[in-house]
């Protein structure tokens, strides 16, 4: 009887294995259009075969597990590139709203500078005039206006992308606890031996929207992913997440700290986090140093004129423009410091009706700046900067996201659910089982002739 119990064990495990195999094959082909699914394979292997007592013992098939089909290398180049991607998308988002503050509008500072030009020529032309001088002064006011309401903007948009800092590190700390809750239910169900194919589903599509948020680094260990910032600042441990915190920082912006309090901002890199310190910290502030430069350049060089000439009331000019002593401020605080048209000062030598001064108020539009460049083109330069920066961040999110595209086409080809490999897989297992079921079949069958045969009695 070894031989016939030998062959209905390795019928049974036949019919448990080609069973699960069937399970995994249908659950593929249920699941063949639910996002984020991995399709699952059964494992087997061979039984090793013994001799005992002369009757071999053993052989046949046995179940291993149900297996998730994953190219995990894909997986990290997915990851890293969205990262990418969303830091571009978040830079792009920040600046073409910045964009609008340097669109001719008809009072933006290049509309307004060319205004304030002609008032000036006008003024040249009839500089006895109350109304002429009176353009200059109003033209002048909405200069400094325009470079008021350019500089409030960038400010404004630097504390939207400030706001966002605080709001992406809640979501990032929401997202690594709900991982570590995830890397210990995996762990439960390798010590149970259950399918943990759609736990890592769910992991790893949550792993998905974290690096949507910021760069990270992911490897595996005994205990399930390990989660890091793109500096090594810990995220998740296994079973454990490490909440990131913010404070603010002596600029009055919020600092970003890792779990042990350490300031990690400057570190930051992709995602939406990366993305927002980027504009905040470095794209923004390079416009306002160079608006500000402009400002304090301008208004030094044109104060310099006006106070070399004579005004309507034979007084020595006086600084035209005022500008904030903190450099940091002066297009933000830029205003006019006359208060009536007759304050300027038109006249080079005194003389009534002399207009000599007011060619060097119109030089000093006309003339290089400290920085090289006149007004106009030094503005001109800052309008192109910006526009060059959204059309590069939009460049770069758009090759991303072909480079995303071309990714995930690779990993549904291998993680993803053909029907008609599945329908094939499972004709394939119902012939293994009906297989199976025969060997059960015939050896019950042999069994019952074998015992029938040795209670048999004559008469």
């Amino acid at each position: 009887m070894g031989g016939l119990t030998t062959s209905l064990l390795m019928g049974m495990e036949a019919l448990d294995a080609s069973q699960a195999a069937l399970d995994a094959t249908s659950n593929n082909i249920a699941n063949a259009n639910t996002a984020g699914y991995t399709r699952e394979e059964a494992q087997f292997s061979e039984n090793a075969e013994n001799l005992i007592g002369g009757s071999v013992v053993g052989g046949g098939v046995t179940l291993d597990g149900i297996q998730s089909v994953r190219d995990e290398l894909l997986n990290l180049q997915i990851q890293q590139q969205t990262s990418q991607q969303s830091s571009a998308d978040t830079e792009s988002s920040s600046l073409q709203s910045v964009q609008t503050l340097f669109s001719s509008t008809g009072d933006d500072i290049a509309s307004t500078l060319s205004a304030f030009s002609s008032s000036l020529a006008a003024l040249s032309a009839n500089s006895t005039s109350t109304s002429a001088q009176q353009s200059v002064l109003t033209a002048g006011q909405n200069l400094a206006q325009s470079f008021n309401t350019v500089a409030n903007g960038l400010t404004s948009a630097q504390s939207a992308a400030d706001q966002q800092v605080t709001q992406t590190v809640a979501q990032i700390n929401s997202l690594t606890q709900q991982i570590a809750q995830l890397n210990s239910q995996l762990t439960s169900s390798v010590t149970t031996q259950q399918n943990g194919g759609t736990i890592e589903d769910q992991r790893d599509e949550l792993v998905q929207q974290l690096s949507q948020l910021t760069g990270i680094s992911v490897s595996q260990s005994s205990n399930g992913e390990v989660i890091t910032t793109a500096n090594g600042s810990p995220l998740v441990m296994g079973g454990q997440s490490y909440n990131l915190q913010t404070t603010t920082g002596s600029d009055g912006f919020q600092q970003v700290l890792d779990s042990n309090g350490n300031n990690i901002t400057s570190s930051i890199q992709g995602g939406q986090l990366g993305g927002a310190i980027q504009v905040r910290d470095q794209i923004i502030p390079g416009y306002l140093n160079s608006l500000n430069t402009l400002a304090s350049q301008f208004a030094s060089a044109f104060n310099t004129a006006q106070e070399a000439g004579t005004d309507s009331n034979g007084d020595a000019g006086q600084a035209f423009f005022t500008v904030p002593s903190n450099a940091n401020d002066a297009a933000a605080g830029i205003s006019v410091a006359l208060t009536s048209g007759s304050q300027i000062a038109v006249s080079s030598d005194g003389a009534s009706g002399s207009n000599g001064n007011v060619a060097n108020l119109s030089a000093a539009l006309t003339n290089a700046l400290p920085s090289g460049q006149t007004a106009a083109n030094d503005y001109a330069n800052l309008v192109y900067q910006v526009g060059n920066d959204v059309s590069n961040a939009n460049a770069q999110s758009t090759a991303l996201g072909q480079n995303i595209l071309q990714l995930t086409n690779q990993q549904s080809s291998v993680s993803g659910v053909s029907i008609d490999e599945e329908t094939t897989n499972l004709i394939r297992y119902q012939t293994a089982y009906e297989a199976a079921a025969r060997i059960v079949s015939t050896v019950q069958a042999l069994s019952t002739v074998t015992l029938d045969m040795g209670s048999t009695q004559s008469y």
